[in-house]
């Protein structure tokens, strides 16, 4: 079956360890392309009793017709492992076997803004559960050879906060989550102070938690407005809690407003269970094809992310 889905837009970071190592290379001149050591060549790793891969992972070059620049952008696959309960019919009896259902999911690299774009499939996971299995996967190696802790995040919509603020009259909970200081275009004022808590605290996080059991919280524009900014360049999360449509109370969050984005790439889904190498493989689709289609998303993709940043 051939079936539509959007990508969910993502942005990873680089937080320096504190305990310094001395076998840890220096950063690449472009940060972001510290990840491609976790993505190249193809691997496998735990996380929760569950196996995932990187697979099929390339630079993307343009053609004649394509804007994006060279060595830049990358493609390839994150896939999660499943087992499939497959029944066999077979004379007087049906007989249960068990197999590998490989769950692959498109990705799209941006070294140079440290964007991750990746088709959603309900049956790998939310938004979050596909932004702690990239970093997941990316920690181990690029902490190893660079001694910087990966984070992932998801990029909510720019305004939602504010439309959840203004169109609720109870307000019971506001939970603000900061990475530490990574991207250089995020709200000057928060950066700067979120580097001084750093340089006194060492943290990679900082948390606020605000709360009003009679749901009179109250968020001012300014400071608050500082935070979110950063928060929308995907350097960390939002929860608010407000009253419910019919009684009781409701959470927001940032993971539900993640920003998503059209690139016209198709899925296909087969009754046949995929092994992992067939994910990167031509298989289910001839090399010249997927390079194209490869090709026009990260085009598109590139043509939104320098119409949001300016890069």
């Amino acid at each position: 079956m051939e079936q539509d889905r959007p990508f969910v837009v993502l942005r990873y970071f680089l937080i320096e360890e504190a305990q310094q190592s001395f076998n840890a290379e220096p950063l690449p001149a472009i940060k972001g392309m510290a990840i491609l050591d976790a993505l190249m060549p193809e691997r496998e790793w735990r996380r929760n009793g569950v196996f995932y891969s990187f697979v099929g992972f390339s630079a993307i070059s343009p053609n004649i017709t394509n804007t994006f620049p060279p060595n830049r952008f990358y493609a390839g696959k994150i896939a999660k492992l499943r087992k499939a309960h497959v029944g066999e019919k077979i004379p007087g009896d049906i007989v249960e076997h068990e197999k590998d259902d490989w769950i692959p999911l498109t990705t799209i690299i941006d070294s140079q803004t440290q964007t991750i774009l990746v088709q959603k499939d309900w049956r790998f996971g939310t938004t979050d559960q596909i932004c702690a299995a990239l970093e997941s996967g990316l920690r181990g190696p690029v902490l190893a050879v660079y001694n910087h802790r990966v984070f992932v995040e998801s990029k909510p919509i720019r305004g939602k906060f504010w439309e959840v603020i203004n169109t609720h009259s109870k307000l019971y909970k506001l939970e603000l989550r900061l990475i530490s200081p990574n991207i250089l275009q995020t709200n000057v004022k928060a950066r700067n102070a979120i580097l001084a808590l750093k340089e006194l605290f060492g943290q990679d996080e900082f948390q606020l938690k605000m709360k009003n059991d009679s749901g009179s919280l109250e968020v001012p524009e300014n400071p608050t407005s500082d935070y979110i900014e950063y928060i929308e360049e995907g350097e960390g999360s939002w929860r608010v809690t407000t009253e419910g449509l019919r009684g009781g109370k409701r959470v927001h969050s940032s993971e539900d407003s993640a920003e998503t984005l059209d690139l016209g790439a198709a899925s296909y889904e087969t009754n046949e269970i995929k092994s992992l190498r067939s994910l990167a493989s031509e298989e289910y689709e001839p090399a010249l094809n997927r390079a194209e289609r490869q090709k026009s998303m990260v085009e598109k993709a590139f043509r939104h992310i320098t119409g949001r940043s300016g890069s």
